[in-house]
């Protein structure tokens, strides 16, 4: 039982990587919402210029900017995150609710595209190669991945 922990993790990873797979997530983990040619299209004239194209990131922050003060605080972030989440799972559940039943099953879950990525990641964790991961294993995994977050996320 001391590996349920981390079992656990696996399953709450293999969920994680599988949905945000399954919804195409952007680079640097954030989702935009697509936007329609007419939506860009701000003239109707049926073309978007270049003025029209670069407005959209002014609409997007007036959009999140609930109170019109020119600044985003925290609460208005967390409500424009909340709203573009809801979004997203709704999409999800559209997408993959085969059954139309409003809910996702396990075989519904969309699949990894690429299963070799769980088995990098523990091979590359099972360092004296036995089979299993232990708690110093685990723990060095759990560091090494979250200076890889850092790294990364610095570089966007």
């Amino acid at each position: 039982m001391k590996h349920t922990g981390f079992i656990v993790a696996i399953v709450a990873s293999s969920i994680a990587l599988t949905a945000g797979a399954a919804l195409a997530q952007k680079p640097g983990g954030m989702q935009r919402a697509p936007i329609s040619f007419e939506q860009a299209d701000q003239d109707g004239n049926g073309e978007i210029s270049k003025e029209e194209f670069a407005s959209r990131h002014e609409a997007r922050f007036s959009e999140t900017d609930a109170n019109s003060d020119g600044s985003l605080d925290r609460d208005e972030l967390m409500l424009s995150g909340e709203k573009r989440l809801e979004e997203r799972v709704d999409a999800m559940i559209e997408r993959f609710d085969k059954n139309d039943d409003g809910v996702l099953s396990q075989d519904e879950m969309p699949k990894p595209r690429d299963s070799k990525r769980a088995d990098k990641f523990f091979d590359r964790a099972d360092q004296d190669d036995n089979g299993s991961i232990s708690k110093a294993e685990f723990d060095e995994a759990e560091e090494h991945m979250g200076k890889h977050r850092k790294n990364k996320s610095h570089k966007n």
